[in-house]
């Protein structure tokens, strides 16, 4: 805690930390979820509270020691009954004609301080004065601070399970990887996604259907919730038993979309996430017969409708 230290030292004027002060001051910190937690208590001799306040922040662990200091030094600062009560010695009465009564001697300190503080930026804000230039503490209240420094850009991967309505024929499952990064409340990740049908045919056609896909999702994320656009490109595969009544193997799929989930933190680096979306497929995959001696194509066995569906389940690590 010597940051700690110093920092009230800072806005004091001095150091007021005495081992025989009659007053202890506790401080603790410590991380929840994706905030650290700062609790301050003040305590007489008799263990009685005499104060406490607590601080929340998202930003670095030195923004929030700062706020602790400032807060305990303006504490310090405003405390009457640290001032001590006596009045202070005056001068003996000198023999002779009084001229006017001088300046009144300056009172104590309070104990733990020196007599003449400056008037720093803490001191302004206990006495309501104005300085533009003090930082802003954290609020009690457990809110952010007023001015956050710019997070710093960081590594995102993820890994999950997806199930999609649309793609394919029925219904396929899979898995989902992706890569991006992330900066303050927006996040751009390149995902890759592979899907198996699980629908064993399709208009009478014993067939099975995989579907390869990649997206480029851009998402704006809240505090548990998060909503993305994404664009998507990739290829549907059909692999009939019978190879020679297909016309049409594979199809390129193209389709852009919305995302809506909610991310759970489980410590700083790692976090679980729920999603679903909605895709509009504007280039859509087609399953046809071959054609029975005609150079007429047979009508489609299949088609990707206008609009599919994904719901998915994953882990992240952030770096």
């Amino acid at each position: 805690m010597s940051f700690l230290r110093e920092e009230v030292a800072r806005v004091a004027g001095a150091d007021p930390f005495r081992d025989d002060a009659p007053l202890l001051i506790s401080a603790r910190i410590e991380r929840q979820g994706a905030e650290l937690v700062a609790s301050l208590a003040l305590r007489d001799g008799q263990g009685k509270t005499r104060w406490a306040d607590g601080f929340s922040t998202s930003s670095a662990c030195e923004v929030l020691v700062a706020g602790m200091g400032l807060a305990i030094g303006t504490r310090l600062l405003g405390m009457p009954e640290q001032a001590s009560r006596e009045p202070a010695p005056r001068e003996p009465a000198q023999e002779g004609p009084q001229g006017p009564p001088g300046p009144a001697p300056p009172a104590q300190a309070p104990q733990g301080l020196p007599r003449s503080l400056p008037l720093t930026h803490a001191a302004r804000a206990a006495s309501g004065s104005p300085d533009r230039g003090a930082p802003a503490p954290p609020t009690s209240s457990g809110g952010k601070p007023t001015a956050d420094p710019a997070e710093p850009l960081r590594l995102e991967a993820g890994l999950g399970a997806t199930v999609g309505l649309g793609i394919t024929p029925g219904i396929a499952a899979g898995t989902t990887l992706a890569v991006g990064v992330r900066w303050s409340a927006w996040s751009v990740t390149v995902e890759g996604r592979g899907l198996v049908s699980l629908a064993p045919e399709v208009a009478d056609i014993d067939i099975s259907t995989k579907a390869f896909t990649v997206a480029t999702v851009a998402c704006r994320r809240g505090h548990l919730l998060f909503g993305c656009g994404l664009g998507t490109v990739g290829a549907v595969r059909f692999v009939p038993q019978d190879p020679w009544n297909m016309r049409v193997r594979s199809k390129t799929l193209f389709g852009i979309g919305a995302r809506l989930g909610s991310a759970w933190p489980l410590s700083d680096r790692w976090s679980v996430h729920g999603q679903v979306e909605a895709i509009w497929i504007v280039e859509d995959a087609l399953l046809r017969r071959q054609g029975e001696g005609s150079e007429t194509p047979a009508p489609p066995s299949w088609s990707s409708p206008p609009l599919a569906a994904a719901l998915g389940l994953g882990l992240t690590a952030t770096y």
